[in-house]
């Protein structure tokens, strides 16, 4: 009876700390996503209004935005992207720790977000519709549907691309810095330090990925249709209608707003991460402390 007990009390807690890690990454991933999404959506609508349109500075559009539509036109089409930040996260971060026991951190970064595309391309779509035309969600499902799934899909090429060598750069370079940021007891890195790390690998990281960035979303700012059909969104149109604007510079027009806005989301997401899973990881050693003493 006493070791059947004791196989029961092992099991219990053995299942308690899978579930302890399984909910610390969904809660820390979600927080973080949403935190992220909050502080960065105004600089994001900046960004694609640059981007699918001539002329003009980051704060010349931000003022020209304010005039057209007030202060929400800052919070346009930031109901596609929240909710997609939980599902977001947690697929990025786990698929980046289950790729690292096999691969390095920079090829583990880029297969977690050729993974996460598939999840944000559709989502971009949305959100780009809306913060250029307005109207609601359902609307632009609506609308893109008549065409068919895959509509949905627009500049996904060209978005895989994106997610693949932000992430790589982002989460791989993070990985190797945040190696030197340990304390020696192998507690959890300094969040100041963290804050610095993760803004900095993620600014790199949007500058390397922009152009293809740039790209998507001059595909996904295309209008439907009255009747549904395509208008002109292919990479080689996006791309050719981008370099008509000014040559190669036009690839990175918006960089400024855009990188400002890479620094708040990269750096909050990492910390708020940080901060929620070693909180959990506490949780568990104080449960783990009452299990064994009982």
């Amino acid at each position: 009876t006493s070791i059947t007990t004791s196989v029961e009390l092992v099991v219990q807690h053995f299942l308690v700390c899978m579930a302890i890690d399984a909910l610390s990454q969904v809660i820390a991933s979600g927080v973080a996503g949403c935190a992220s999404t909050v502080l960065g959506h105004p600089l994001d609508c900046i960004k694609v209004k640059m981007q699918a349109t001539r002329g003009g500075s980051s704060l010349t559009c931000a003022a020209q935005m304010l005039r057209e539509g007030g202060l929400f036109a800052f919070a346009r089409g930031i109901g596609a992207p929240l909710s997609n930040a939980v599902l977001m996260n947690v697929l990025m971060f786990t698929a980046f720790a289950e790729a690292s026991r096999f691969c390095g951190p920079l090829l583990s970064g880029a297969l977690s977000g050729l993974l996460t595309s598939a999840l944000s391309t559709p989502f971009d779509y949305v959100k780009i519709q809306l913060q250029l035309r307005g109207g609601s969600a359902s609307n632009v499902l609506r609308d893109a549907l008549r065409r068919g799934p895959l509509a949905l899909y627009v500049g996904h090429s060209m978005n895989m691309l994106r997610e693949s060598v932000f992430t790589g750069v982002y989460l791989g370079t993070y990985a190797h810095v945040r190696s030197a940021l340990v304390p020696l007891d192998g507690g959890a890195p300094p969040l100041m330090w963290v804050a610095a790390a993760s803004a900095s690998t993620g600014a790199l990281a949007w500058v390397a990925a922009y152009p293809f960035d740039a790209v998507k979303s001059v595909q996904q700012a295309k209008p439907t249709g009255k009747d549904g059909g395509a208008i002109g969104a292919t990479v080689v149109s996006a791309t050719r209608e981008i370099y008509a604007r000014g040559g190669y510079s036009s690839f990175y027009r918006g960089l400024s707003a855009s990188t400002f806005r890479a620094v708040l989301v990269t750096s909050s997401r990492l910390v708020a991460y940080e901060f929620i899973v070693h909180a959990l990881e506490q949780l568990r050693t104080e449960r783990s402390g009452i299990g064994d003493s009982s």
